[in-house]
């Protein structure tokens, strides 16, 4: 877009500014940081936990309030001070996994920025804690009844005709009352119905004195869509669904060929 310059870079991490290895490069470390320094504020917006996605937070420096769990969380990375935080509530949180049990589905709760499985040496879980470079605390048979205010719930299924019934049953199932996108092409993400990136960014830049005009975002999946079509500039990354690009104003290169960087790198001076 002529004569656009962010103020506010918002990035997903996974799949965005992390590569297939989940390694965030130094290409992109290093345009971040210039950024930075150029005065402009990196805001990261992720389906992650808070404790999953600080590491990286912390190596690219950036001190704005970032997004978690798709926007049903708003953290200051520097002081932990929470800002915002939406959950499921109680009855719904045992609902869903009820739901879930019935199913005969993988499900994993997040709550009190902890992740709670039925059992921890299941696969799905094993692949996800590769991901997220965290533990899961398996429950056993208690995980059922476990009632808590779930910031969000996760679904895994790595066959495709699984995920896509747990996609659709969910959808249909619970219909409005839970926001339900996905990512990895085998997650099934739900969080409160008023929850999405877009409306986690929005109130993230309120604190930053930003408008949407003067926001640039840029994320590959389903959950980074409405952000994409939200921000001033929206970007999708080479390895994003259709979808997800139909949404955007541009494509970038994928996340092996450093498409966020190559995009950031666009604005600096």
């Amino acid at each position: 877009m002529r004569n656009f310059r962010p103020k506010l870079i918002a990035l997903d991490l996974d799949g965005t500014i992390l590569n297939s290895e989940s390694r965030l490069t130094e290409r992109t470390k290093s345009a971040l940081q210039r950024a930075m320094g150029q005065g402009l504020h990196i805001l990261i917006a992720t389906g992650r936990m808070y404790s999953s996605a600080l590491a990286v937070i912390r190596e690219i420096g950036t001190s704005s309030p970032c997004v978690f769990y798709n926007g049903a969380v708003i953290i200051d990375p520097v002081t932990d001070e929470v800002f915002y935080e939406k959950g499921l509530g109680r009855d719904l949180t045992a609902e869903v996994v009820d739901f879930y049990r019935r199913q005969g589905w993988y499900i994993q709760i997040y709550s009190d920025d902890m992740l709670y499985v039925l059992d921890n040496e299941d696969p799905r879980c094993k692949f996800y804690e590769s991901i997220a470079k965290i533990d899961a605390v398996p429950l056993g048979e208690e995980f059922w009844n476990f009632r808590v205010n779930a910031i969000k719930l996760l679904g895994i299924a790595h066959e495709e005709e699984i995920f896509k019934k747990m996609l659709g049953d969910t959808k249909n199932h619970f219909e409005k009352r839970l926001y339900t996108t996905t990512s990895w092409g085998s997650f099934v993400e739900m969080v409160h119905p008023d929850v999405n990136k877009a409306l986690g960014l929005e109130m993230a830049a309120k604190r930053l004195g930003i408008t949407r005009k003067e926001i640039l975002a840029i994320g590959d999946a389903s959950n980074d869509k409405e952000m994409i079509s939200w921000a001033g500039l929206g970007v999708a990354m080479g390895n994003a669904p259709d979808e997800v690009k139909a949404a955007a104003d541009e494509i970038a290169p994928d996340n092996d060929h450093d498409g966020a960087a190559v995009t950031v790198e666009r604005f600096l001076i």
